[in-house]
């Protein structure tokens, strides 16, 4: 996706996401009415006082009292068993669900009305863009960029749909489907105009879309998580003066997989308490430099990185914010979204140059 004013809507779709509403983590747990233990020990005290097997159940044949002169050693309740029924499982859309699918699909037709807006309706046609090689429109970024917002919009469908009563696996698959239908919206939206349709900018939604949904089915949101941010890069004139930028200049992007330390320790030691480590996350990154021009830049490069950075929204729980409240949610997932600029340290190689650079993002065209 090329337009400029399209995929800035993306993003803001994604963050409008974030401050739809609070979301709470809902877990199955089995219920029992009485504890295990002591009730098995209840039984085994009245067997050693010489009441009957079997005393006080409804099963045919079995005494529901103890002989007149029978010393009890302690008083006993006798409770009257029944079976009730079982309640059905919800629909999978309920109103809740539905109004959250709904939104999703409509925020994704949103974004792709935009692109005819800007430019005009055009026959729908399609268009073959690469995914991350060197000679591709945004040399990868674009996809990285689809992945990341994808990610991000189907974790948070995934708590939605589990907050209105479906199960796991019906999360799962209702988030899948809903982010990737909005990305599909997108996509026939930009095929009316000049850039087209493209399938990798589809599956690269796809991508995002399940890895975001297995992540929270998983359980591992508080290990991995996945942010755009920014990072201020300046573009000689000289070099870009006689060239026009088509859509966006990924120069001054960022996309990252972050995986958090505390989460690593929870899940490797449930009962060890959370240690400084919490505070620190590390992240793989990709960006691009001087990509989105026509004429191309024959300079022009890629760059991965590994980075140490801080865990801002684990800071802001050191410091009171919790989800507990809507605000301090939205604020947390923000964050969690937001790749804040000169909060890590890292290597980072460029690909055209074959030299590794840092130890801060690049934020020079070299």
């Amino acid at each position: 996706m090329r337009a400029r004013a399209t995929r800035g809507a993306r993003i803001a779709g994604a963050v409008t996401m974030l401050f739809a509403a609070r979301f709470d983590r809902v877990f199955a747990q089995d219920f029992h009415l009485f504890d295990p233990g002591p009730a098995d020990s209840a039984v085994d005290d009245l067997q050693r006082a010489g009441v009957p097997s079997g005393f006080g159940s409804p099963n045919a044949g079995s005494p529901t009292t103890p002989p007149a002169d029978f010393p009890l050693p302690r008083r006993c309740v006798v409770i009257q068993c029944e079976t009730l029924p079982i309640a059905p499982a919800p629909g999978l859309f309920t109103t809740g669900t539905t109004l959250w699918t709904g939104t999703g699909l409509f925020l994704g037709a949103l974004v792709g009305s935009l692109g005819p807006i800007d430019y005009g309706l055009h026959d729908f046609r399609f268009t073959d863009e690469g995914f991350f090689g060197y000679e591709t429109y945004g040399g990868g970024s674009d996809k990285a960029s689809h992945a990341v917002i994808s990610a991000t919009i189907s974790g948070v469908l995934y708590d939605a749909y589990r907050l209105n009563g479906l199960t796991e696996n019906q999360s799962l698959a209702l988030s899948f489907a809903t982010a990737l239908g909005a990305g599909a919206m997108v996509e026939i939206g930009d095929g009316l105009t000049p850039y087209g349709f493209s399938a990798q900018d589809l599956i690269a939604d796809a991508f995002g879309s399940l890895a975001g949904a297995l992540v929270k089915r998983g359980g591992f949101d508080d290990v991995v998580s996945f942010s755009i941010g920014k990072v201020p890069t300046n573009m000689p004139d000289a070099l870009v003066e006689d060239r026009t930028l088509v859509g966006i200049d990924y120069t001054h992007e960022i996309y990252a997989v972050n995986l958090q330390a505390g989460g690593i320790a929870s899940h490797l030691a449930a009962s060890r308490k959370p240690g400084p480590e919490r505070f620190l996350q590390a992240s793989f990154v990709y960006l691009t430099k001087g990509y989105g021009y026509v004429p191309v830049l024959e300079t022009r490069y890629q760059e991965i990185g590994v980075e140490l950075g801080l865990n801002i929204p684990e800071v802001l729980r050191a410091v009171g914010v919790t989800d507990a409240t809507w605000w301090g949610d939205v604020l947390l997932r923000a964050f969690t979204f937001l790749r804040i600029p000169y909060a890590q340290l890292g290597a980072y190689y460029n690909f055209k140059t074959r030299t590794w650079y840092g130890p801060v993002a690049p934020n020079r065209f070299y």
